[in-house]
């Protein structure tokens, strides 16, 4: 063994002896005592430290487990609460729109109306068309009114075996005769969509001097006979004369969002109303 290593085990030992020494009479050696607590008790003091150290290490990682786990189940929770109020939403919508419908048939029984569902859209012009899940077979025909609690939504443009071609009313391909629902005012025309306009609608082909204004409420007039007069369109937001300067022509406001549309009625056959004083009509209408 080398010196220096002697010298460490010869430390050791009498470190050891009097160590040994205090602990056997504290009161016999109290020199020995003061040297002893001198030398271990920082080391002591170390130790201690360092394994509180290691305590509280292990805690904070239990307790950083713990609230990551109680994180992740909370983002969970979060989730699926997000997820439940969208599909609630969407249920209370559909339910929405459902009640409009029952509503409608409720109020014209004279009627016959089939119920149906936007099963597809054109994606290239979202306001010129979609299809329905009924056809042929529902007995749907060309140029039938389809509608939904708020107004009007357009008529059929193409039917197949099970499923039907809706022409929107915010098409510009769609034309359907219109006129003014107010009692002195016996205005009519016909109510089209506007190419690159996407909120308001054009009524075309009213007399110079029919008594238009805004405010007005249009509705379907009926004189096509493909559809039943008094569904709802929109409403007047600006009037003025064509450009040729013989007719007029007004902007009207749909009343049925055609972009926010899942269900829909189909109006397959009515009886047409008796044709009666149209200031008669107009004011029982009011």
């Amino acid at each position: 063994m080398s010196k220096k290593g002697m010298l460490c085990a010869l430390f050791v030992l009498v470190l050891c002896s009097m160590l040994a020494l205090a602990i056997s009479g504290k009161s016999r050696f109290p020199l020995i005592n003061k040297v002893v607590a001198t030398v271990v008790m920082p080391i002591e003091n170390a130790l201690v430290a360092i394994g509180n150290t290691g305590d509280n290490i292990r805690g904070y990682w239990r307790a950083l487990t713990v609230l990551q786990s109680e994180n992740k189940e909370l983002k969970k929770e979060n989730v699926d609460l997000r997820n439940a109020n969208v599909a609630m939403a969407a249920i209370y919508a559909e339910n929405k729109q459902l009640r409009e419908l029952l509503n409608y048939k409720e109020q014209h029984r004279t009627q016959t109306t089939r119920a149906a569902k936007v099963i597809a859209r054109n994606f290239g012009d979202l306001r010129d068309s979609m299809y329905i899940n009924i056809g042929k077979d529902a007995g749907l025909k060309r140029e039938m009114a389809v509608l939904n609690g708020s107004g009007l939504i357009g008529v059929i443009d193409e039917v197949y075996d099970d499923y039907a071609k809706v022409l929107l009313i915010t098409s510009a391909r769609c034309k359907v005769g219109a006129r003014v629902l107010r009692v002195d005012s016996r205005a009519i025309g016909v109510v089209n969509g506007r190419s690159g306009i996407r909120d308001t609608l054009i009524m075309e082909h009213i007399f110079r001097e029919a008594n238009v204004k805004k405010g007005d409420v249009v509705v379907t007039s009926g004189y096509s006979g493909s559809h039943p007069e008094n569904i709802l369109i929109g409403t007047v937001a600006d009037v003025r004369l064509s450009n040729v300067g013989l007719l007029q022509e007004a902007d009207i406001v749909p009343a049925a969002d055609v972009a926010d549309v899942e269900h829909v009625l189909v109006i397959t056959h009515f009886t047409p109303e008796p044709k009666v004083d149209r200031k008669l009509q107009g004011g029982q209408a009011k």
